[in-house]
């Protein structure tokens, strides 16, 4: 993840909003409810919904983006389609 490009980053960033933005629409607030609801571990929603940053003094990167199979996943969840959670204005720019 060192080799994450600015842009990378930015992206790997709306995808954790968007899922966030979809959990709260398809859920509520708790991460736990969608958990329990979808039988999966808290920590994965967290992991999803978490920011990649990268350290302005050693250019390390912090932080893990997630796979596009697991968007998938994500989207299969819920019962959208890739294309529904890409299409927002999020991905605009």
């Amino acid at each position: 993840m060192s080799g994450l490009s600015k842009k990378d980053i930015v992206l790997a960033n709306k995808i954790a909003d968007r899922i966030k933005m979809l959990r709260i629409q398809y859920i509520g607030e708790k991460q736990t409810d969608f958990a329990y609801k979808y039988n999966i571990d808290k920590q994965d929603i967290s992991r999803w919904e978490s920011h990649v940053s990268k350290d302005v003094t050693t250019g390390k990167v912090k932080g893990r983006g997630i796979t596009i199979y697991t968007v998938k996943r994500f989207c299969d969840l819920i019962g959208i389609t890739l294309f529904d959670f890409f299409d927002h204005e999020l991905f605009e720019n």
